[in-house]
């Protein structure tokens, strides 16, 4: 696993090269609908997948001003939805191109009209065959059951795709889209210059970690998939009873659950959310730890205005297109290091396996 997410940098550069070959242009990318043409934006994935399309629709619906709908596979498959057809765009996400589920919503999203587009990491796959367009998130082979580069790579692929989308559709100045690619290309050595100095922050989170059989991890909008995917990342490699709630919500009647043995990942680092979002998740996170006492794991920008936090780990404030993915980094490297810790085998972890054949 640790050496998945080390190749991150190398994997994703690889995609930027395939994608955008000179630092302001998209090419090689196609979608079959006029963009100008598409009224709303559904992406169906499963488990990590989901995950990374959760995450990316905040940048998505800011730079296209397209709603962005993003459903579990298995789920919609069975949902009757109403006023869909060709002015919608259907993304489907799997690492595999083979997972069931996200078949079978593909084969429904056909049925009904809609035009398709799939990204995964195998474009021989059968659902690079069925959809209309697609791309390839080029992760290369992952050796760990448990996806981290490949993960990453897909939250790039849709970052490309919102931006394709936006040119094509002009709901972005092109100097406003060449800005942003420009920060695009930047991540991948952002990623290489702050692994070791995650891989050295983590040790006190995983100490308490590695101690209690349950955790809450939370984050606010776009740290809320976030937040989700490392409570499954740590659910598959550690097999600690991990769950992922928005912040504000989760002072909704679950705080009662908490004890001082039921530790807490906070996710406060500054993404696609106005000032107050940051201001309310730090207000009640502290407030977490003052009505219940658990030990607080915060991840943000400034320790200063967490001084009830037992741990805090420091992202240093970065662009909002680039946090995202250095959150991400951190907290592949912290569930890899509670497994460890734990003396579990992060590569075949118990009961997984890379493809879901059935339903």
């Amino acid at each position: 696993m640790l050496n998945d997410i080390k190749q991150t940098p190398d994997a994703l550069k690889e995609l930027l090269n395939a994608y955008m070959p000179e630092d302001k242009c998209i090419k090689n990318l196609q979608i079959s609908i006029n963009c100008k043409d598409i009224k709303k934006i559904y992406i169906i994935a499963s488990g990590s997948s989901r995950n990374a399309a959760s995450t990316a629709r905040y940048f998505i619906e800011k730079v296209t001003g397209i709603p962005v709908i993003v459903d579990f596979a298995g789920e919609f498959t069975y949902r009757h939805i109403p006023d869909t057809g060709k002015n919608d765009l259907a993304i489907v996400l799997s690492q595999s191109g083979e997972t069931a589920d996200v078949l079978s919503a593909l084969k429904k999203l056909k049925e009904q009209g809609m035009p398709s587009f799939a990204i995964t990491n195998n474009e021989n796959s059968t659902m690079q065959k069925l959809a209309e367009s697609g791309m390839s998130v080029h992760a290369g082979t992952e050796e760990s059951i448990p996806a981290t580069k490949s993960y990453t790579c897909q939250l790039m692929s849709l970052y490309i795709l919102g931006l394709y989308i936006a040119g094509e559709k002009g709901s972005l100045h092109p100097d406003t889209i060449n800005l942003l690619l420009g920060k695009i290309r930047c991540i991948p050595d952002k990623i290489s210059s702050f692994l070791d100095i995650f891989d050295g922050q983590v040790n006190a989170a995983v100490e308490i970690i590695k101690n209690s059989d349950r955790l809450i991890v939370l984050g606010r909008g776009q740290n809320y998939p976030s937040a989700e995917e490392c409570a499954l990342k740590i659910q598959e490699t550690s097999y600690i009873n991990a769950f992922a709630y928005p912040t504000g919500e989760f002072m909704h009647g679950h705080l009662a659950v908490l004890d001082e043995n039921y530790p807490v990942i906070s996710l406060l680092t500054r993404t696609y959310d106005n000032s107050r979002s940051i201001i309310l998740s730090i207000k009640n996170t502290n407030e977490i730890k003052k009505k219940r006492n658990p030990a607080i794991i915060a991840i943000g920008h400034d320790s200063s205005e967490l001084s009830n936090a037992d741990v805090f780990i420091g992202i240093p404030e970065q662009d909002e297109v680039v946090t995202p993915f250095l959150t991400t980094l951190l907290l592949q490297l912290l569930a890899y290091k509670t497994a460890g810790a734990l003396g579990y085998d992060t590569i075949n972890p118990r009961s997984l396996n890379k493809i879901v054949l059935d339903e």
